[in-house]
């Protein structure tokens, strides 16, 4: 998925010098597109500076692999026309939010970038590695995914910056087995930024010792992109489903915004 984005934003450069989709019509034009390239029916929406994607797509949990390839090259076309749409708009659009979900809402795939992220890549200002980095993957399931794909809030900074650090972590925890059973057995998410602090969440359980390893591991993803994005945090505070901390981190730097 990665290499593939990559290659479409480089693919993309020759809408970057113009305006080809009005700030007017953004939302039908975006739609007409992903129509065009795709052959299937969209929503769009701008919530302030945050421009959504949302695409039901057939075949996407089905049992049949050519069903599932079929809808998978449906989404990766997708995000080539939301990118497009993207970097030749006069919009003021800063965060782009592609949902692709089956029809019952039961499962979600969600892509969402920085635009200046994008920019920052074509023009070679950051590495492809770092560039990879910054791309954010999210997969809910049955119990979630209707409620994210119904929240269509305009991203802030502290949020995309939040997400990011639970996101890497859970990506991580994909490639990973022991790291993995970790992370499932804590179920860590994103919940909130306020006055400068990071709220995230567990539901689960586990052990001392794999406390400490995930909070060595929020910690270092804090700083990693605290400093991606000049952003930083006052505090982290890790909750339980009845809102009481389980344990905190206190970043080195203080907050900047």
């Amino acid at each position: 998925m990665r290499k593939f984005i990559i290659f479409i934003l480089l693919f993309s450069l020759c809408g970057c010098g113009g305006v080809s989709y009005p700030k007017d019509n953004i939302i039908d034009s975006l739609k007409a597109l992903v129509k065009k390239e795709c052959g299937a029916e969209s929503e769009a929406f701008i919530a302030g500076r945050t421009l959504y994607l949302d695409m039901p797509l057939e075949g996407l949990t089905s049992n049949d692999q050519k069903q599932v390839n079929d809808a998978v090259q449906k989404m990766q076309t997708a995000i080539m026309a939301i990118t497009r749409v993207t970097l030749s708009t006069d919009a003021d659009i800063k965060y782009m939010v592609v949902n692709a979900y089956s029809p019952d809402k039961s499962v979600l795939f969600r892509i969402l970038q920085n635009i200046d992220d994008i920019k920052s890549y074509l023009y070679m200002r950051i590495s492809r590695g770092d560039y990879q980095s910054r791309s954010l993957f999210e997969i809910e399931g049955h119990e979630t995914a209707e409620a994210v794909i119904e929240d269509r809030r305009d991203i802030t900074e502290g949020e995309f910056v939040g997400r990011m650090i639970v996101g890497q972590i859970n990506m991580a925890a994909r490639a990973n087995p022991f790291l993995g059973a970790l992370i499932s057995m804590l179920q860590l998410r994103y919940y909130d930024v306020k006055d400068g602090v990071l709220y995230l969440t567990v539901s689960g359980t586990a052990d001392e010792k794999g406390i400490d390893f995930i909070r060595n591991m929020i910690a270092d993803g804090t700083k990693e992109y605290s400093k991606k994005y000049a952003f930083n945090f006052k505090n982290v505070k890790i909750t339980d489903q009845n809102g009481d901390i389980v344990f905190d981190i206190e970043p080195d730097t203080a907050i900047t915004n």
